[in-house]
């Protein structure tokens, strides 16, 4: 309030509680008294603490906002397929991810993903990562995770639209408790979890693996990644639950393993990786060729990054490759070559070809091949 509105607020109530005033001498008192009281009432005003305003509440709400990221990707892909017997083609909404990453404390961090992809789980939208994760890098090199993950099982790097034959074969989803640590360029873990694939109906927490790796980038982006990687059951992977005989009764258990190597210098980038089985399967459980199979793949894959109309581009080719996969309706040979160019911020506009073998006749697969090329529009958020 200012000293205009005190005053006329204090002549108007010393006015309205005086009767006429009767003389000059009068009319010099009630000034004299009306000061007094203004005098009176802009020490308290000024005495009244000071209420906290709007904006710090929007401060605090700020800086909670602050601990949550939101990010995503959405994927459109158009693509034809052309086969010994027949084509194909089609336009889908391939991936729609959205993921939150909240750090509520130095020590604890929430993630969640949310998954959509068209064709898969019936077109509905699930959650396909759940983690918490407890560790602070900047005090320990080691953490715990636990939740719904991707367990360390495999690498899966590529310049592709597709996803690699070794992701086809290894990829597993599970709840799993994992513990790992980085430290000076090593990295590793180790995971447990009561998996899909049983042995014999046991419904215990008796599926485990672990990977250990070895990385270095300079400051030119030049660098390498090393690993290898071991589960206890590789019918635990994705693919693989559902197509061996009886995936909630296997005869026996049969361990994995993965090894993988990136090679980045300059603008080239080399990428290795073989992933399978290291014993047969039961004959019972998977077969090839009239006995247990012993599946297994592997991605050969070299990338060159260059610039289209000043507009950063990846042009890519691969071989990839199984071996004793022919139930998993897997390709015994794959050859690809891919072009991606970011054609604004964060928006990635890519071109694959893939060429099939599947395998021959004498192996129970049909010896056709088959071409498709596939268009996709990516945006990252």
């Amino acid at each position: 309030m200012n000293k205009f509105n005190i005053l006329t607020t204090a002549l108007c109530l010393g006015m309205a509680s005086s009767p006429l005033l009767a003389s000059e001498a009068e009319l010099r008192e009630e000034i004299r008294f009306l000061k007094e009281r203004l005098e009176l009432l802009e020490k308290k005003v000024a005495s009244q603490p000071v209420q906290p305003a709007q904006p710090a509440q929007a401060a605090t709400s700020a800086s909670w906002s602050d601990r949550i990221t939101l990010s995503g990707v959405v994927e459109v892909e158009a693509a034809y397929a052309d086969t010994d017997n027949d084509d194909e083609s089609d336009i889908t909404l391939a991936t729609v991810e959205l993921a939150i990453d909240t750090q509520v404390t130095d020590w604890v961090n929430v993630h969640a993903l949310a998954l959509f992809e068209e064709g898969e789980e019936n077109d509905h939208l699930i959650i396909d990562e759940g983690i918490i994760t407890i560790g602070n890098s900047d005090v320990s090199p080691f953490y715990i995770a636990a939740g719904r993950m991707y367990v360390p099982f495999g690498n899966f790097e590529s310049n592709m639209i597709s996803d690699p034959l070794t992701l086809e074969l290894g990829e597993t989803r599970e709840t799993a408790i994992q513990l790992g640590f980085e430290s000076d360029g090593f990295h590793g873990s180790a995971f447990t979890a009561n998996g899909d694939a049983r042995e014999n109906g046991n419904e215990r927490i008796d599926y485990f693996g672990a990977n250990l790796g070895f990385g270095k980038e300079a400051e030119d982006g030049s660098g390498f990644d090393l690993g290898i990687s071991f589960v206890n059951s590789i019918a635990d992977s994705d693919s693989l639950q559902g197509t061996v005989t009886d995936a909630d009764n296997l005869d026996d258990e049969t361990p994995g393993i993965g090894a993988y190597a990136t090679l980045r210098r300059g603008n080239f980038t080399l990428i290795g990786e073989y992933l399978g089985a290291t014993e047969d399967f039961a004959a019972a459980d998977l077969t090839f060729d009239g006995s247990g199979a012993e599946p297994e793949s592997w991605n050969l894959e070299a990338g060159y990054d260059f610039k289209i109309a000043n507009k950063e581009a990846t042009f890519a080719l691969a071989w990839q490759g199984t071996d004793e996969a022919l139930a998993l309706e897997l390709p015994e040979d794959r050859y690809m070559a891919a072009l991606s160019v970011g054609i604004y911020e964060n928006t990635t506009l890519s071109f694959e070809w893939a060429h099939d073998d599947d395998y021959d006749s004498s192996d129970g697969g049909t010896g056709d091949d088959s071409d498709t090329f596939t268009a996709q529009l990516a945006a990252e958020f």
